[in-house]
């Protein structure tokens, strides 16, 4: 089954329980063909042009699945409907640019995954190669600091005196 959606203008001159039965009978038409229907009834709105000069019309909006052949039964429906004055049918599709989107935002997560693995794997052979520095360097033995000289064991103020 498809999903497609139909917008249709009922004429303002219908009475409301007539423009509900109407409403009904386009929602059995694909209930019958074993689909389903969602319908919002976006009320009496101003027209963008005039149509058989009226300057209103009741519009609505019905969301559906159904199989293929349903949508030119409805509009057949519609077309020799004096109350109905304009519909337009249109089938669901994805949306390309959410498809692009989404490829988009992939490829970046991949090449996230990859900088995060590489950063991962640099920091392992720095420390592998810190390891085996730390293995390979001989045990240094602690340096003696020479002894100091017998000029600098002398107490301050005591200098030797000079040959002159």
């Amino acid at each position: 089954m498809t999903e497609y959606e139909v917008l249709y203008i009922i004429s303002p001159k219908l009475e409301d329980a007539a423009r509900d039965e109407l409403i009904s009978r386009f929602e059995g038409v694909v209930t019958n063909a074993g689909g389903s229907v969602e319908t919002a009834k976006w009320g009496m709105r101003k027209l963008a042009y005039k149509i058989d000069f009226m300057t209103d019309g009741y519009y609505v909006l019905m969301s559906f699945t159904a199989p293929e052949d349903v949508p030119a039964e409805l509009e057949r429906q519609m077309r020799i409907t004096d109350a109905v004055m304009r519909f337009l049918v249109t089938k669901k599709v994805d949306n390309k640019l959410t498809r692009a989107e989404d490829a988009r935002k992939a490829k970046a997560a991949e090449k996230a995954a990859a900088a995060a693995k590489a950063r991962e794997e640099a920091a392992a052979l720095a420390a592998q190669q810190a390891k085996e520095a730390e293995e390979e360097a001989p045990a240094e033995a602690p340096v003696e600091e020479p002894a100091e000289s017998e000029a600098s064991q002398q107490p301050a103020g005591t200098e030797e005196p000079s040959a002159e």
